[in-house]
């Protein structure tokens, strides 16, 4: 019976990035789906240091959000390497007993209050919690590039907000190890 359920998540794993691998190449047919974007290198590296720490890509796919964005970027030479790591990942989630306590539901609190904020404010937010004295910068421009896909540069924020909050929930959350 158990090899049956390892057989099953495998299969499910392979089959979810097949058809992403496949729906990348294919154009949109309904309102659900849209066109691949092909964006820099920069991102698509982001794209992948995102997934390979914090599941990014395959936590969208997993949510069934397939018509994000971010699944619809072109990741280039980078592509099979970001499939083996999505593949992995959704494996990894199908085996895993996850199993909720305060600590997880605190760790998904926080990393959710930093999604909605600003990076700046993430920031400030962070420093107060470690009773740090906020500091008065400057905003740092967007990466996004000149006449940029908005698709790209929407893609770019969001991944950029997801590894900001991610890290510093991890860091907030390191002294409570």
């Amino acid at each position: 019976m158990r090899t049956y359920g390892r057989f099953f998540s495998v299969l499910m794993a392979v089959l979810m990035v097949a058809s992403f691998v496949i729906g990348v190449g294919v154009h949109a047919q309904d309102d659900m789906m849209m066109d691949t974007v092909t964006c820099d290198s920069s991102l698509a590296t982001l794209l992948l240091v995102a997934e390979s720490q914090w599941d990014y890509l395959s936590e969208k796919m997993a949510m069934d959000m397939m018509d994000d964005p971010a699944l619809h970027v072109d990741l280039g030479v980078l592509q099979p390497v970001a499939d083996e790591i999505t593949m992995m990942m959704m494996e990894m989630m199908e085996e895993d007993d996850m199993t909720s306590d305060e600590d997880m539901m605190a760790h998904d609190e926080m990393l959710n209050n930093y999604m909605a904020m600003s990076p700046a404010d993430a920031v400030n937010e962070y420093l107060m919690g470690m009773n740090m004295e906020m500091m008065d910068t400057m905003e740092l421009p967007s990466g996004a590039l000149p006449n940029e896909d908005p698709t790209c540069t929407q893609v770019r924020a969001d991944v950029e907000q997801f590894i900001l909050a991610h890290i510093l929930t991890h860091m907030a959350t390191m002294g409570d190890m």
